[in-house]
């Protein structure tokens, strides 16, 4: 059944100008935290900064940063590795797959493992790749391309190792598994697990090893063993953190008292300290151009010996969990005390100074209030906590442990909403005098997650899935509250995900069953209902059956559904459905957890792979035309897709006639921002000339905008 709806949404409905839109990468922004990283590589003069999703390079002859970008065609964004071989530079991702990028040309490799399997480590020798993972080890033929083989068993048969990483000394291979360590003869069969031998030298995991005068060395966070399990001490004097040979000289990175060391050792053992600041959380370094590089937690890329940070602007910090819309600004939260938003195309973080778990945000005419999973509300302006022991304060900790939970907030009719999750009167709410109230919203029902109001006097309020579930309604001006059952046919599921109301007030509720419907938003309304509507296309019901997570209602009264087939863009009143999907857009994954939009018209996307963005062009529609922009003039027919027209107000009626007079196309449009995909009213292609676009009045009198040049 599943299947079946996918096959009709992704294929007979969509509209063929959407999808060469979406096509087009200029459209596209990945937006990766970009400060911790995690792995880097010296490439074609150029380094490489990988962090968990997302990259950045150092061009070290122009020194200009250059962020990731949707332009490579290359297999993904999550670099857990990086190699130069011979040449080439090869790229692992998480997911398996590698890439051998020489130039423009990228030639690829799946080692097609499921999704339990993680990549732990990367080595090569010769033409040789050598992937270690929790099943075992795959083995890439560089030269050719393809998987070679897989060793999965050492030592015992019905074991198989999850292998940490491995190493070359001499005529032998070393596999290292959590505290063992395999071995066998570099000529040997590997498949076979009676050729290889084991021996113990820690009690904990190693950490690594390391090639010294031609001798294999292992280490954990205070020991360091020769291959034949001799201990050598480790002249450090803290934890290890990483050991490498670079150059003939031993490098050491080690943390003491939460600081962190890099000292070198030489070819007569005598040590040298780095100076390195002492606050930096490094993951990797290497040495580059005889200059020393680390990467890590918060700074991005550091050269030790010229002192210099490097790292790319405009991106958000910290890796993102929930994105926020407030006032058309994206919030992003992280878990931390970190919070990033996006206006006018630039991001910018606040530091909110242990307020962590950012949970929602809300703003009044002269403040700015922020939830919390666990410390209650931040009053930002005066940087005031409000928890239970605030003059007055009706906030309850969980009942299941000692946090101020709020799950959501919203500042309506001169009075803060809150809703405060674990509570027995969960629905809360503080006027400007700091009067408080709390209102009991049904037995049971004390773990609500979200709220969304209609603008009047009705609050949506959705229940925790984990829960009872459901949706709760909330008349603010009565006070009375409603329940929404399966039973009374009000909900398809009480695995309730998202609410969003429309300009028409009609009410679509997304839940794990999928899409259904209300045509009032209204508390006495909603009662008086019979049941709950499903969306139809005129021939059969559609978005059944699939998960929704989230639902965006743009300037035009589009439903933009994000689930976990991708995303589906609704036209209610024309009933047209457009795709969004990893197989005709950069989107790196299909399961969409969360969508919101800015003014400017952008779409941002949270996936399970991180955030991006795509440009609409349907901005926030303007009070007149004074903004009214058209381009591109003149129009190539070869290069150009669209046309766009931006700065819209919210109801307009488009015509667009010939040289001669002749209407070529007209349009009824809701929104900003408006995309003419260059194709008269029978859908056909225009032919180049001279086009004039008029906007009409209310009075249905016509006023000339612009004169298009089409060749």
């Amino acid at each position: 059944m599943i299947f079946f709806v996918t096959l009709i949404i992704s294929f007979l409905f969509l509209e063929p100008n959407f999808y060469l839109e979406i096509q087009n990468k200029s459209n596209w922004r990945f937006h990766y935290n970009l400060e911790d990283i995690k792995e880097l590589i010296l490439y074609d003069n150029k380094i490489y900064c990988f962090a968990e999703r997302g990259y950045f390079y150092l061009d070290l002859e122009s020194n200009n940063i250059i962020k990731n970008t949707v332009d490579l065609n290359i297999s993904g964004i999550d670099v857990i590795k990086a190699l130069d071989y011979y040449g080439e530079l090869v790229l692992i991702y998480s997911s398996g797959k590698i890439d051998f990028v020489r130039g423009n040309r990228v030639s690829s490799v799946d080692l097609a493992i499921t999704e339990n399997v993680k990549i732990n480590h990367v080595t090569h020798k010769e033409k040789y790749i050598y992937v270690s993972s929790t099943e075992g080890v795959y083995v890439i033929d560089a030269e050719n391309k393809l998987v070679k083989e897989r060793y999965e068993y050492f030592y015992d048969p019905n074991d198989m190792a999850n292998v940490s990483f491995l190493n070359f000394s001499k005529n032998k291979i070393y596999v290292i598994s959590n505290e063992e360590i395999f071995f066998s003869d570099i000529n040997s069969n590997h498949k076979d697990f009676r050729n290889w031998n084991k021996m113990s030298l820690f009690n904990d995991s190693i950490y690594g090893s390391f090639i010294k005068d031609d001798q294999l060395y292992f280490y954990n966070n205070n020991s360091i063993f020769s291959e034949i399990g001799v201990s050598v001490g480790t002249d450090v004097d803290g934890e290890i953190v990483m050991i490498k040979e670079m150059d003939n000289m031993i490098y050491k990175l080690f943390r003491r008292n939460q600081s962190m060391f890099l000292i070198v050792q030489d070819e007569f053992n005598d040590t040298t300290n780095l100076n390195i600041p002492q606050n930096l959380k490094v993951n990797n370094f290497d040495i580059y151009n005889n200059d020393m590089w680390l990467v890590g937690d918060a700074f991005s890329l550091y050269n030790v010996d010229e002192n210099i940070f490097y790292s790319p602007s405009n991106f958000p910090v910290k890796s993102i969990l929930k994105i926020y819309d407030e006032d058309n600004i994206i919030y992003t939260f992280s878990g931390g005390d970190k919070l990033s938003y996006y206006d006018q195309g630039i991001w910018e973080f606040e530091n909110l100074n242990g307020f962590d778990s950012i949970s929602s945000v809300t703003k009044n005419d002269l403040n700015t209030f922020y939830g919390s999973f666990s410390n209650g509300i931040l009053d930002y302006n005066n940087f005031i906590f409000i928890d239970d022991k605030y003059p007055s304060s009706l906030l309850k900790k969980n009942s299941n442990s000692s946090d101020i939970v709020v799950t959501d907030i919203e500042y309506l009719q001169d009075m803060l909403w809150i809703l405060n999750y674990g509570s027995n009167t969960p629905l809360v709410s503080r006027d400007i005098n700091n009067n408080w109230q709390s209102y009991d919203i049904g037995v049971g029902f004390n773990y609500p997650l979200s709220l969304t109001f209609n603008g009047s006097e009705t609050l949506w309020v959705i229940h925790d899935k984990n829960k009872l579930g459901g949706i709760t309604l909330f008349n603010t001006s009565s006070k009375e509250k409603f329940n929404l059952t399966i039973t009374e046919n009000k909900l398809n599921s009480t695995n309730v995900n998202t609410i969003a109301i429309d300009q028409n007030d009609y009410v679509w509720i997304g839940s794990d069953e999928g899409l259904i419907y209300f045509t009032t938003s209204k508390f006495e309304g909603v009662k008086n209902y019979d049941n709950y509507l499903i969306p139809n296309n005129g021939e059969r019901n559609i978005f059944q059956n699939i998960k929704i997570n989230d639902i965006l209602v743009d300037y035009s009264n589009k439903k933009w559904i994000a689930t976990d087939q991708g995303i589906f863009v609704f036209n209610s009143e024309s009933k047209t459905i457009e795709s969004i999907k990893t197989d005709n857009s950069p989107l790196q994954s299909n399961n969409v957890l969360s969508i919101d939009m800015d003014k400017k018209g952008d779409l941002f996307i949270l996936t399970d792979y991180g955030l991006i963005s795509y440009k609409t062009y349907n901005e926030l529609p303007n009070l007149d035309y004074s903004k009214l922009k058209i381009f591109p003039n003149p129009v190539d027919l070869d290069v150009d897709k669209n046309v766009k027209i931006t700065g819209l107000v919210d109801n307009n009626i488009i015509h667009i006639t010939n040289q001669s007079g002749r209407l070529i196309f007209s349009e009824i449009y809701k929104g900003g921002g408006f995309l003419w995909n260059l194709n008269d009213s029978k859908n056909m292609k225009v032919n180049s000339g001279i086009y004039y676009v008029f906007i009409l009045s209310n009075d249905g009198s016509r006023e000339l905008v612009e004169k298009i040049f089409i060749k």
